[in-house]
């Protein structure tokens, strides 16, 4: 028994005529009787008897009906499910540090969108020195880091960011737009903790007690609320990246210390051996590179 054998004969039900039921199939009417007494011949039971009026079903033929359009459905819908099919996607976990500035993250998702089409990415957001332990581990295949990777992983330098100071709009070093670093004497300045902007923050403090500038630092785990924590803290200025002030501390001034430049950088690092689709999507998010200064 065929697919095509059921068709003929749901037609010939649905139209109680084996002639209307051939021109609607375009078939000659013996080559249609021929087809719907094979289909008998397989089944074993008469399905069709002619009347005056045309052919009428048999009670074999009444209860194959419903089973044959179920049969007839479940194979269009094999069809259809097939032709849509789409090709696997190979997960790629990739580390994203806080303070990433947002429209660069979209363009990373775009860009593996476009570019990678067989991946199926999976953000997780953590700090440089999380995301190594994770890394380490084997649970990220692409770390973005604030921080030099140890050796071993193909590393490459994507972002150079300024960082500068945030004052609050009340104080009188707002009015400035740039710093020194002798401006910070006596500010309660607000740092990311120690393991999010690790080298950064610990030249800048070097740097200070080298000078005799006596700032006092507060360390706090923040991402999204810096303004929050500012103001809970008391602080009268944040070390902050630009990007960074603009969203969370709009009325805030930020300027660059411009005697002691501070940059945040951000490396990519993968595995030198990883899966073909890892290196592809390593590939996409280093053509957004904005450094061209050497790794």
């Amino acid at each position: 028994m065929e697919l095509r054998h059921l068709r003929y004969f749901v037609v010939v039900a649905e139209e109680g005529s084996l002639n209307r039921a051939a021109q609607r199939l375009l078939l000659s009417q013996p080559s249609l009787s021929r087809q719907i007494i094979h289909l008998e011949r397989v089944l074993g039971r008469q399905l069709l008897q002619r009347t005056s009026r045309g052919v009428e079903l048999t009670p074999a033929g009444q209860a194959l009906l419903p089973h044959a359009h179920q049969l007839l459905a479940m194979a269009d819908a094999t069809r259809e499910t097939v032709a849509g099919a789409k090709p696997v996607r190979q997960a790629v976990t990739v580390g994203v540090p806080p303070g990433t500035e947002g429209s660069w993250l979209i363009d990373v998702v775009d860009a593996i969108r476009a570019r990678v089409p067989r991946a199926e990415p999976d953000y997780v957001e953590a700090s440089s020195f999380e995301q190594l332990r994770l890394f380490g581990q084997g649970r990220l295949d692409i770390c973005l880091v604030h921080q030099p990777p140890p050796e071993g992983p193909t590393v490459r330098r994507l972002r150079r960011d300024p960082l500068g100071i945030a004052v609050r709009p009340d104080h009188p070093l707002a009015a400035e737009g740039t710093y020194r670093l002798t401006d910070l004497d006596g500010l309660r300045i607000l740092l990311h903790s120690q393991d999010q902007v690790p080298a950064q923050q610990h030249g800048l403090i070097a740097a200070a007690q080298a000078a005799g500038i006596r700032p006092h630092w507060h360390f706090s785990r923040f991402t999204e609320h810096a303004l929050a924590h500012a103001c809970a803290t008391g602080s009268d200025a944040v070390l902050v990246a630009a990007h960074t002030a603009a969203a969370q501390l709009p009325a805030w001034c930020w300027g660059p210390l411009v005697d002691m430049p501070l940059i945040m950088t951000t490396w990519l690092a993968t595995e030198s051996d990883t899966r073909a689709v890892v290196r592809e999507v390593a590939e996409a998010i280093s053509g957004l590179s904005s450094d061209d200064g050497p790794t």
